[in-house]
């Protein structure tokens, strides 16, 4: 046996005189000192943030301008009318009172006696009833009084499944009808029997 190390070595010896560790590549103390400035001016820079945020906000207190002694204190809330923040909320809330008042019975005067009442009620109470008029204000010449003459007035008078029994008043008391437009020719020779 060979009396060399690596003399069993299938490619022979493993030491290279020409290779080596390399010590002028990497200069570990240009690497200290470089985190050592960086970490400064870090630490330099937050100060002068910091400094300049205290001046900042010394200027703005010293600027600060008047307030009234009438504005309102922070976070108490504005009089009415407010700007809606849920919209869709107040308009359910509003729906629904307006469904409960239309459906419902309740006090519009309680001092005078007057109420409300269901809309399904009162429709049903004015086909039987009808729409009552103040005489000062009724005209012999217009409502139910007169038969129809081509305008309407709703049936305001009519009871609710009764026929019309309104007459013509006499020739003296009506307005004349007003004059009919002049048709054009054309329109006579389509007309029909002329």
């Amino acid at each position: 046996m060979s009396a060399h190390p690596h003399a069993g070595h299938p490619h022979g010896s493993l030491d290279n005189p020409d290779v080596a560790h390399e010590t002028g590549d990497i200069n570990v103390r240009a690497i200290l000192w470089f985190v050592a400035v960086l970490a400064g001016v870090v630490l330099a820079m937050n100060a002068a943030m910091a400094g300049m945020f205290k001046v900042l906000q010394h200027y703005e207190r010293r600027n600060e301008p008047y307030v009234t002694p009438l504005a309102r204190p922070a976070g108490e809330t504005a009089p009415e009318p407010r700007l809606q923040t849920t919209p869709w909320t107040d308009l359910r809330t509003f729906r629904a009172e307006q469904h409960d008042y239309l459906h419902g019975y309740g006090w519009v005067d309680e001092k005078l006696g007057v109420a409300r009442i269901p809309i399904e009620r009162a429709k049903e109470m004015l086909l039987q009833r009808g729409i009552a008029v103040r005489p000062e204000l009724a005209d012999a010449a217009e409502g139910t009084h007169v038969a129809a003459t081509g305008e309407s007035n709703s049936a305001r008078g009519i009871p609710a499944a009764g026929p019309d029994r309104s007459t013509v008043p006499a020739p003296a008391a009506a307005a004349p009808p007003p004059a009919a437009p002049q048709a054009a020719p054309a329109a006579k020779k389509t007309g029909g029997g002329e």
